[in-house]
């Protein structure tokens, strides 16, 4: 048996999430996506969900772009996150003072921030009264791009979820709109309207389940399967 040595070891460094967290980010998307889950079939409702991008991190390795191209195969240069423009999907319906609520509008008055943010107004206005249902006009904005490459100021609210190992997930949205404030801006926009991210407000904790017992192995996590947040 060799000798121990001590000049190799490296200390410093440590994990880093390969998704986005809630906070303030300056972040880039990607793609734009209606989302429904089975539970609002019924509804027939979306989320309106923006698939980002941080800035290239040094020394990063994130995310592979495409899962099947294996281990060698691209991968994302900063940190991803699905982020649902609101935290409630959109849905037709009417609010508790009677007031009618149309799914396709709302969703157009949040692209249409989206495209003021992104300097890409000018595709939004192109697309006045030219597709029939607001699923295809989202796959004329993803096929178009005109957001490509452009990086904004973010404020990311999330609830936090346990995922299938054990680890902590978030679920992330733009905030509740505040007055006088954005939750999505220029990353030049001088002055600065952005919403302050503010952790008692902007993030849902999972509730803390009491501790039952101690020493108890059958307790401890399963190390072998990894660091969390590596799946999404």
């Amino acid at each position: 048996m060799g000798k121990i040595g001590t000049k190799e070891v490296k200390t410093g460094g440590g994990f880093m999430s390969k998704t986005i967290l809630p906070g303030e980010h300056v972040l880039k998307i990607n793609s734009i996506e209606l989302v429904r889950y089975p539970f609002m079939e019924k509804d027939k409702g979306y989320f309106l969900t923006l698939n980002m991008e941080t800035k290239p991190i040094d020394g990063f390795e994130g995310f592979l772009i495409d899962k099947d191209s294996g281990e060698d195969g691209p991968r994302y240069a900063g940190q991803i996150g699905q982020i649902k423009t609101n935290r409630y999907f959109y849905k037709d319906g009417k609010t508790k003072s009677g007031i009618d609520v149309v799914r396709d509008v709302d969703i157009l008055k949040q692209l249409k921030d989206i495209c003021i943010a992104t300097d890409s107004l000018e595709w939004f206005e192109s697309v006045d009264n030219k597709f029939d249902t607001i699923e295809e006009l989202i796959e004329d904005l993803n096929k178009v791009k005109p957001f490509e490459g452009v990086y904004l100021r973010v404020c990311v609210a999330g609830k936090e979820f346990e995922r299938n190992n054990g680890y902590i997930g978030h679920d992330l949205f733009l905030p509740k709109y505040n007055r006088g404030f954005v939750s999505i801006e220029p990353e030049n926009a001088e002055p600065s309207k952005l919403t302050k991210y503010n952790e008692a407000e902007h993030l849902e904790k999972k509730a803390v389940e009491t501790v039952k017992n101690f020493g108890d192995e059958s307790d401890l996590p399963d190390l072998t399967e990894g660091a969390p947040e590596f799946d999404i």
